[in-house]
């Protein structure tokens, strides 16, 4: 059971880290890309609406080079542009545009490569930094920021919650040191606290 709880509270964790907070600086490249370069790329590739349905087989081929390039754009955004990129909604309107298997894709271009930035960078900042970091995580969630956040994310699909949450327990525990993972114990708990409220139960294996 206690096995169970903590693997739920690691879920809610990484899905906070990924949805609210990426307070870390650029390791992805020495060129600065910016949320308004990003949001140009999205709406040069001008992608129909396949949510509902994909198109044909050399419509999909042209879009993934589309999509597979503004992934790159994606996981160089530093903290500053993130936030501002989390703010316009670009990516996340750029999201609902895309089909299931696109969006898995999306997923796997851009989920894990942030997330194993992430746990590094978290593991490299001092003690007192990282504890600022929870700080400020655990205010957001007292804002309410994180549950609008995730109800956003929740109306997107079940399965890609649980492909973002697959992610990033993976990164947790392969990247993580047992002291980031003890200092991220509060988001935890808070998280688990957030996600009860959403879904009425927790989200993660069966009981």
């Amino acid at each position: 059971m206690q096995q169970k709880k903590f693997l739920f509270q690691a879920i809610g964790t990484i899905l906070l880290i990924w949805l609210v907070v990426f307070s870390i600086r650029s390791w992805a490249g020495s060129k600065k890309i910016t949320a308004v370069r990003l949001q140009q790329e999205i709406e040069e590739a001008a992608f129909a609406d396949w949510s509902e349905g994909a198109g044909s087989a050399s419509e999909a081929k042209i879009r993934e080079e589309s999509l597979r390039e503004i992934a790159t754009l994606t996981n160089r955004l530093d903290f500053q542009e993130r936030e501002k990129n989390r703010e316009a909604r670009a990516s996340e309107k750029f999201f609902r545009l895309l089909s299931s298997q696109e969006r898995n894709l999306f997923i796997d271009l851009t989920v894990a490569e942030s997330m194993n930035q992430f746990m590094q960078a978290l593991d490299q900042m001092p003690p007192a930094e990282r504890k600022r970091f929870v700080k400020r995580g655990l205010a957001e969630i007292e804002k309410g920021k994180t549950e609008e956040d995730m109800q956003r994310t929740k109306e997107l699909g079940e399965d890609v919650m649980a492909k973002i949450a697959e992610e990033g327990m993976r990164a947790y525990f392969e990247k993580s040191s047992s002291d980031t993972k003890l200092d991220l114990a509060p988001l935890m708990e808070s998280m688990n606290e957030v996600m009860q409220g959403l879904r009425g139960n927790r989200f993660g294996p069966p009981q």
